[in-house]
C-alpha cells in the first residue's frame, strides 16, 4: 500500500495576520491584496470566511517580512477604517503532501485526529489537491512532526 503522504514541511517564523470586518466588494479585497504587494511581501497561505455582513481574511507570511508587513498595516488602515487587524508571531505552519492525498478520502481526517488526540491546537487549514497546511502553536510542532512521521510512515 503506497503513502497518501510523501513529505511533510514546516516553517517555524511566521506571522498570522487576520483581518476582521473586511468589505465583501471584490474591489475592496482586491485593494487590500494590491497594498501588501505594495510592500513587497511575499503571502504564503490565505483563507478567508464569509459572515453575514461582512468577511474575515487569515493570511500567513513570514516573518522576514515584518518592518515590510508594519508599513502595510499602516497602509491598510489609513485607506479602511472599518477592518480590524491582528498579527501573531506564536505559530509555526505544518504541512503534508503527496500526490495520492486529492484521490484518497480520508487523508485530512487523519491529519486532524492525529493533531486532535495529541491536542494540538490549529488555527488555520488551507489545502490543495495534493497538500494540507496547518497553523498550529510554535510549542506544539515538534510533536506535530513526530506524530505525523509516525501516522504517514515518513
Amino acid at each position: 500500500m503506497e503513502n497518501i503522504v510523501e513529505a511533510k514541511s514546516y516553517e517555524d517564523d511566521i506571522i498570522q495576520l487576520k483581518l476582521l470586518n473586511v468589505p465583501k466588494h471584490p474591489k475592496m479585497i482586491a485593494r487590500i491584496f494590491r497594498i501588501i504587494q505594495e510592500q513587497d511581501i511575499n503571502i504564503d497561505m490565505i483563507s478567508q470566511v464569509m459572515l453575514e455582513d461582512s468577511m474575515q481574511i487569515e493570511i500567513t507570511l513570514d516573518a522576514k517580512f515584518q518592518l515590510k508587513l508594519n508599513e502595510a498595516i499602516v497602509n491598510l488602515k489609513e485607506e479602511f477604517t472599518s477592518i480590524e487587524i491582528y498579527q501573531k508571531r506564536t505559530f509555526a505552519k505544518v504541512a503534508v503532501g503527496g500526490p495520492l492525498i486529492e484521490t484518497t478520502p480520508g487523508a485530512a481526517a487523519r491529519c486532524f485526529e492525529v493533531l486532535g488526540n495529541n491536542n494540538i491546537h490549529f488555527y488555520q487549514i488551507t489545502t490543495s489537491k495534493r497538500t494540507i497546511s496547518f497553523v498550529i502553536d510554535k510549542d506544539s510542532l515538534d510533536l506535530a512532526l513526530e506524530k505525523l512521521k509516525l501516522e504517514f510512515n515518513l
